[in-house]
């Protein structure tokens, strides 16, 4: 990070980026903020199995901060890079110091690094029923939107029409810049600048599961980053669903089914048990095609946007994600 404010110690924290040394401490506060704020019975152990800081550091899809109290890490952001678009998050304290402002500390870098990257628009998946962190962020400018559903089902295995697996780590380095074209042509289709290959690449450099390609001839239809497994954004015996996306048209519903599909063997090879996708209910087809094919909602929250603008949140848009 180059923002000079990032390095700033206002308040009772002091800020500054994220260095190797902090991932162990910092993965432990996340697992216990989010643990103590859901009430689980041992906050320290909540997503044992899930990691979101070592995979989001050593991915460098984005950057991050963390906040310290005398020395001590009491918090961490992350701010994801998706081209022209960014979210952030998880933003966790630990409960020891919350609502002392810290968080809006660790916002405010958050802040010059979207202003950095010129993003068009950004946004971040929080708590619908928590006033106090809708309330957090509409200081910064967001406004809520609609829910986005985190939805899962039991991993049964595909259709046999599936047809043929691709997946992007089985390609040569010169296929795999091909790929990566095609990908970024796909997604700016969808949004003008959107662009997720920094998400392929961390997937593949980190082995945390695979990016699964659907194509027709030489035309990619669509794609999805799957996390598989434990220490992944997925957990034990899952594969999640990061991001994925078919081309716009007349023909996207048929190419989601299939990518979904595909998505599925990727699944069944990684010998998982479920498959976990998120998705904004502003994307209607997208969330009733999930529904339709088994998944059920496990949890919900709201997306928000800043400025008040869908973005890539549209009816029209097959898309999944969730902004975690």
């Amino acid at each position: 990070m180059t923002s000079q404010s990032a390095m700033r110690g206002a308040g009772e924290a002091s800020i500054r980026p994220m260095e190797q040394g902090d991932l162990r401490e910092a993965s432990r506060v996340v697992s216990l903020a989010f643990g103590t704020f859901l009430g689980a019975p041992d906050p320290e152990r909540f997503w044992a199995d899930r990691n979101y800081v070592y995979t989001r550091w050593h991915g460098r899809t984005g950057d991050a901060v963390v906040a310290e109290v005398r020395g001590r890490l009491v918090g961490s952001n992350f701010g994801t890079n998706w081209g022209s678009f960014g979210f952030f998050g998880p933003l966790t304290i630990h409960p020891d110091f919350w609502d002392r402002g810290i968080a809006q500390q660790l916002l405010a870098p958050t802040m010059d690094l979207f202003a950095e990257w010129r993003v068009r628009e950004s946004g971040l998946f929080t708590f619908a029923h928590s006033a106090k962190h809708v309330g957090l962020y509409q200081k910064f400018g967001y406004w809520p939107r609609y829910l986005t559903a985190i939805m899962s089902k039991t991993v049964q295995g595909p259709p046999g029409s599936a047809g043929r697996l691709w997946r992007f780590s089985t390609l040569n380095e010169n296929d795999r810049n091909a790929a990566l074209n095609e990908c970024g042509k796909l997604t700016d289709a969808i949004f003008d600048g959107l662009d997720v290959n920094r998400e392929i690449r961390s997937v593949q450099h980190q082995k945390l599961g695979d990016t699964v390609l659907l194509w027709d001839g030489d035309a990619l239809e669509g794609f999805a980053i799957c996390h598989c497994g434990e220490g992944t954004e997925a957990g034990i015996g899952r594969c999640y669903i990061k991001f994925a996306a078919v081309q716009p048209g007349p023909h996207a519903p048929v190419l989601f089914e299939r990518l979904l599909d595909v998505c599925e063997v990727l699944a069944v090879e990684q010998q998982t048990s479920r498959i976990e996708a998120g998705v904004n209910l502003s994307r209607v087809d997208a969330y009733l095609q999930l529904k339709a094919r088994g998944f059920r909602t496990d949890i919900q929250g709201v997306a928000m946007h800043k400025p008040d603008l869908p973005g890539f949140n549209r009816p029209d848009v097959l898309v999944i994600d969730d902004w975690r």
